[in-house]
This record gives structure tokens, C-alpha cells and sequence, in this order.
């Protein structure tokens, strides 16, 4: 049990006002919360610990009134949120203090969905993160600017949030996208004990549809690689992103971006794909080492692989942003019809080696699929030459 009680600590100078503080002990540990109400020393009944109202001295009546409903309102807020956080299981008096002052379990969606964002930027999820900020920028917009309490998530409202999407033009699997970020929070806020589980997204379209292909063929890998970039730098470097990403067979930027010189070893490169937590091994081919070896002198005192971050606190975001726009400026180079972005490396060496004849479970199994699942409850896991070979088959196509 935790042990709750407003407590008057009076000014150093007399005749001043004092503050209200709220002490709290919970196994022993004591922890103070200061509030913003202040009083003078004859307005406070230390023996009752209340606020004692004198209805004639009419100038600080109103003023009182006003301290005391505030301060019953965030007692209320303190004794449910104790409530909750017992029904949960153990806590420490500094986690009831962290989540008073942060008011992530107020019961207000937006509150605990910006808790939600801040902790998967702790763990190193900014694309998640990002996704997580447009989708609740979009259902603010909706809601006007206003929170919403999450037990007033329900399964009209939704459905008026998803007719609202249609009319602003936002195609369906941006509309699932979003309505699949909301549900996740709102599932999350059901299993703090923030909500009783209502089922609010039943009835809208959260699935995924086919997107326009995103590869690009043989002869545009090629036109690429041999395209004269000598007068701008910054587009060269994007351009050899590109091609490592290709070459690596399918790399994302993010894992691109933290690659050490470390993760090479006798000629393989090893790494974890950061978004399905996968342990990947790739043979260095001779054009591989190539883009390493042009960039060499800039990362030289550094761990990095590839100059694309040169702290550990540099903004990955920022990165790819400008990686996306270059790549759009090399597009208009190549006079492309569809731009190349940081996706299109991936496509265009799963589908060139598709076209080679190159077993689609080899494919998935290079590029780190997970979402093979059937096919590998019935294939082992295949030999690294296999899947190396498939790449330099690839390779060798541009």
C-alpha cells in the first residue's frame, strides 16, 4: 500500500506564501510531489491537513476554493493511477512519481501514444517511431486538436475517422496503415488497464493491398552504374548507396547506415537486419569492396564502414531524407519514369534475380524475408554458398 498525504511547507520569510506538497511513502521509501497551489501559513489546518476557507475574508475565498478543487482533482487522478498500477503488479515509489509527472497513464490517448513514440525512439525505432507521429498527426487533425479519452475510442468513431481519410484522398493502405498504428496503441492502453477492450477497429479496413512494383530492370541498373556523376559528389555517393544496397542484396539504409568495419570478417560481411532482428551473412564480391574502398578515406578514423553517420547520435532520419532526395535528382537524370528511392534497390535485385530463374525460396532466404513462413516449416535452412552464388549471378546481369 502506498501512503498518501498533502502536506504545507511554509516560506522562509514570514508572512508569505508557502507551498503544498504531496509526500508519498511506499515500501519505506519516501518522495515528495510540489505542487503549483500556494497558501499563507493561516490558511492551512496542519492537524487536519486541509485548507481551511474563511468565507469573510472575501478577497482570497475564491482563490482558496479554486486551490482546493485542484487539488482534491489531482489527489483523484494520484489514487486511481495507484489503484491501477496495483492491479498491474509491483512498483517503485520513483515509477508511481515518473508516471504522475509524465501523465502517460491519465487515460487520454495522445498522452500515452507520445509515451508509446518516445519509447520506441529508445530503442533505436525511428522509422517506427515516425510512422507512429504521422499517423496520430492525421487522427489529431480529425479530432480537431483535441485528445480523446481512450475509452471514447469507439467502433462509429473509427469508421468516421476512416470515411474522413477517404474524403481527404488518402488511398486505403495509408488509411490501414494509420488504422493499424491507432490499434496498436490503443491494444497497448488495453493491456496497461487504461481501457476495457471494446474492439473499436472491427469494422475498418486494416489490411494490406498490393502496391505498384517498385524495380527497376536490367538495362536501368546498368545506365546507373555507368552514368557520369564526377562533377557531383553527393550524387555519386548516393548513387554507390544505391548500388551497395543492390549489391548486399537488398541492404536497407538503416542497416547500410550502421555498418562497422568490424562486421567484416575474412571476406563476409555479417550483420543484423534491424527490422526483423535477423542474422545475415554476405559474401564481399569484388564490387562490394569497390564502394568501400572509394570511401575509404573518409571513414578512416572512424568505425564506421560507409560515411553516411559519423556519431552514434547523428540523425539517421536527416540521412536518409537527403539520400531519398538525390536519389529523386539522379531519377530526373535518367529522365525514369518512376523515381528511385531507398526501397527500389531492394525490389530490383529480388526481381532480376526472380527473372534469372532463381529459386524464390533462395530469394527469401537472401534477402531475410520472415514472412516465408510456410515454405520454411518445410525447406532447411539453405547453404550460404547457394544463396551467395544467387547473388553473384545477379551481380554479374549489370
Amino acid at each position: 500500500m502506498t501512503s498518501v498525504k498533502i502536506k504545507f511547507r511554509p516560506s522562509h520569510v514570514s508572512h508569505k506564501e508557502g507551498v503544498l506538497y504531496i509526500q508519498l511513502i511506499h515500501e519505506r521509501k519516501v518522495k515528495q510531489i510540489t505542487t503549483h497551489f500556494r497558501l499563507l501559513p493561516t490558511e492551512w489546518d496542519r492537524k487536519k491537513e486541509t485548507i481551511i476557507v474563511d468565507l469573510n475574508r472575501t478577497e482570497r475565498c475564491p482563490y482558496l476554493i479554486e486551490i482546493k478543487k485542484g487539488l482534491e482533482k489531482e489527489m483523484t487522478f494520484l489514487n486511481n493511477l495507484i489503484d491501477l498500477l496495483e492491479r498491474r503488479g509491483s512498483y517503485t515509489v520513483d515509477e508511481l512519481f515518473s508516471f504522475y509527472r509524465s501523465r502517460v497513464l491519465n487515460g487520454f490517448f495522445f498522452v500515452f501514444m507520445d509515451y508509446r513514440i518516445k519509447q520506441l525512439i529508445q530503442k533505436g525505432q525511428e522509422k517506427t517511431a515516425s510512422i507512429y507521429k504521422t499517423a496520430m498527426k492525421s487522427f489529431r487533425t480529425f479530432l480537431e486538436g483535441e485528445d480523446i479519452r481512450i475509452e471514447k475510442i469507439e467502433s462509429k468513431r473509427m469508421e468516421q475517422y476512416e470515411s474522413w481519410l477517404k474524403k481527404k484522398g488518402v488511398v486505403p493502405n495509408s488509411s490501414s496503415c494509420y488504422m493499424r498504428v491507432l490499434r496498436a496503441v490503443y491494444n497497448r492502453a488495453v493491456q496497461e488497464g487504461l481501457a476495457t477492450q471494446n474492439y473499436p477497429f472491427r469494422n475498418v479496413y486494416t489490411g494490406i493491398g498490393r502496391t505498384a512494383k517498385r524495380a527497376v530492370d536490367k538495362s536501368v541498373m546498368i545506365h546507373l552504374k555507368d552514368l557520369d556523376l564526377s562533377t557531383h559528389k553527393r550524387l555519386a555517393f548516393s548513387r554507390d548507396l544505391f548500388l551497395f544496397s543492390f549489391y548486399t542484396r537488398g541492404m536497407s539504409f538503416v542497416d547500410m547506415a550502421h555498418l562497422k568495419k568490424s562486421n567484416i570478417k575474412n571476406g563476409m560481411l555479417y550483420y543484423t537486419r534491424s527490422k526483423t532482428k535477423q542474422n545475415l551473412v554476405i559474401k564481399v564480391e569484388e564490387s562490394i569492396q569497390e564502394i568501400i574502398d572509394r570511401y575509404s578515406r573518409l571513414t578512416r578514423n572512424s568505425d564506421w564502414l560507409l560515411p553516411i553517420l559519423y556519431t552514434e547520435k547523428d540523425n539517421y532520419s536527416s540521412a536518409l531524407r537527403k539520400y531519398n532526395k538525390r536519389l529523386k535528382d539522379i531519377s530526373r537524370l535518367l529522365q525514369l519514369d518512376t523515381p528511385l528511392t531507398s526501397y527500389v534497390s531492394r525490389h530490383s535485385w529480388a526481381s532480376l534475380a526472380k527473372r534469372t530463374g532463381i529459386p524464390i525460396q533462395v530469394i527469401s532466404e537472401g534477402m531475410g524475408h520472415e514472412n516465408e513462413k510456410t515454405t520454411r516449416i518445410y525447406l532447411a535452412s539453405l547453404d550460404q554458398n547457394l544463396i551467395d552464388q544467387a547473388n553473384s549471378q545477379v551481380i554479374s546481369l549489370i
